[in-house]
């Protein structure tokens, strides 16, 4: 590794994804690969030592427990600039990372032109944040719309209004019910709402499922979302 050049860390659970970012990166003048790992907490024990200016990091699905991880690996190596690739794009993931201290969030679908781009410019200042975003994404993080249900998520919160449980949800849509719990809790931070009553309401309440003239819910606490 060359003085001037800039080390990377690069933590993706893909194996062959991980290879071709390694290929890429290697052969690009001034980036140097200085680590590879599949996960976010492996990651962290190591970046330690080596302090690499960037640490690229591809994420499915963005959880309750990603941004924790990546709160965990900046405070291991607080010089460096963490960039996700993001397989699925959301607002709330979004938000979610840039909450954690991300300086980059990418489609995990970029050609690597626009990869290597990204990495140029977040290594040229601290304040800088690159997004590579949808229009419908920026605008919620502007607080200029609210963040919309997907067409699942509309379908399972208006079965909810009906009074269905999460086992009769997945029954009638042929899903798993870890999936209906997945799909609810989704709804749930779209909507702000803590509990099954508050999300129908005001999903109802923003035209996102017809208007509830009675709605039968089970009791709090019968049947959680996750």
């Amino acid at each position: 590794m060359k003085p001037a050049d800039v080390g990377i860390a690069i933590v993706d659970e893909n194996v062959i994804f991980r290879a071709g970012l390694v290929h890429f990166l290697s052969a690009e003048d001034a980036f140097t690969v200085v680590m590879q790992t599949a996960t976010v907490r492996e990651a962290a024990g190591a970046v330690g030592a080596l302090q690499p200016e960037v640490v690229l990091v591809g994420v499915d699905r963005v959880t309750a427990d990603v941004p924790e991880d990546l709160t965990t690996l900046r405070a291991a190596a607080p010089l460096a600039r963490v960039v996700v690739l993001l397989a699925q794009e959301d607002p709330l993931a979004v938000k979610r990372l840039l909450t954690a201290g991300v300086q980059a969030a990418i489609p995990r679908q970029a050609s690597p032109q626009e990869l290597a781009g990204t990495i140029r410019g977040i290594v040229q200042g601290t304040d800088r944040i690159v997004l590579s975003v949808a229009r419908s994404t920026l605008a919620c993080l502007r607080g200029q719309a609210e963040p919309q249900l997907t067409a699942r998520e509309r379908e399972i919160v208006a079965l909810v209004a009906r009074g269905l449980r999460n086992s009769q949800i997945a029954r009638h849509l042929v899903i798993t019910e870890g999936t209906v719990k997945r799909h609810l809790s989704n709804a749930y931070a779209k909507l702000d709402a803590s509990c099954r009553t508050e999300a129908v309401r005001k999903a109802a309440e923003r035209g996102m499922i017809p208007p509830v003239m009675s709605v039968m819910i089970p009791p709090e606490g019968y049947e959680a979302a996750g």
